[in-house]
């Protein structure tokens, strides 16, 4: 473990020396500020008081679901770049495989090293912005303080990012063993709007399953597909994909 460790601070202190890093977050915090004026959408022609504070409620909850979980899959692209891509390039990956680390320790290293701040980051800003949501728009048409139900808490600060790792580690196998990585960034961005817009349909088909059963049904997808992976990752195949 403590290996891992090691791994996961060096890329860390790594992405964040780059301004590229803040200007990312910076831009996730901008975009977040969408969903208030979509709350504006949702309560709109609603006159009764009972009426408002139920649909309320269940936008709140629903931001609870999908904000930690969508902001940390957008943050993670950045920390891939410099956990895996980085290190080709600079040669850095084929000096690591040279010390007394398994081709695994390293897998598993640097996918808590996009994991970890990505998840972080995440959710500090999804709170900041349920906090927003509560004193600037929900308190003044509903007078009441919305706090999440106790299986949205759950999902954003447990389920969620074990969800986030389990799609890291299959983005990073890739990275590691291929020599183009867009297909990696192209399998991470189909992961996400596989996971995003499938649960908004079947919401939207009345299908009335929870979002936190849906993510934990996804994470043993990933387990399933992460374990087969790792089967087949040895120090050979990321050294000739890092040759291209």
């Amino acid at each position: 473990m403590k290996k891992l460790w090691i791994i996961a601070r060096k890329d860390i202190k790594e992405a964040f020396r780059s301004r590229s890093t803040y200007i990312f977050v910076f831009v996730v915090v901008l975009l977040s500020f969408t969903y208030f004026s979509q709350y504006g959408r949702v309560i709109s022609g609603l006159t009764n008081e009972n009426d408002i504070l139920d649909v309320s409620r269940t936008f709140m909850n629903g931001l609870t679901y999908v904000l930690p979980m969508m902001f940390s899959i957008f943050i993670c692209s950045v920390f891939a770049n410099y956990s895996v891509i980085v290190d080709k390039a600079k040669r850095n990956i084929e000096s690591l495989m040279a010390t007394p680390i398994s081709i695994r320790q390293i897998w598993m290293g640097k996918s808590l090293a996009v994991t970890l701040p990505s998840v972080v980051i995440g959710i500090i800003v999804a709170i900041v912005d349920y906090l927003i949501m509560n004193f600037a728009f929900v308190m003044p048409k509903t007078g009441h303080f919305l706090v999440p139900e106790a299986l949205a808490i759950v999902s954003s600060l447990v389920i969620v990012p074990i969800l986030i790792f389990a799609v890291v580690t299959i983005v990073l196998f890739l990275q590691l063993t291929i020599t183009n990585p867009r297909i990696a960034s192209l399998v991470f961005t189909g992961l996400f709007l596989l996971l995003f817009f499938g649960t908004n349909a079947l919401g939207n088909l009345g299908i009335g399953v929870n979002i936190g059963l849906i993510y934990l049904g996804f994470i043993v997808v990933c387990a399933v597909v992460a374990f087969l992976l790792s089967r087949s990752l040895t120090k050979e195949k990321v050294i000739l994909s890092s040759k291209g």
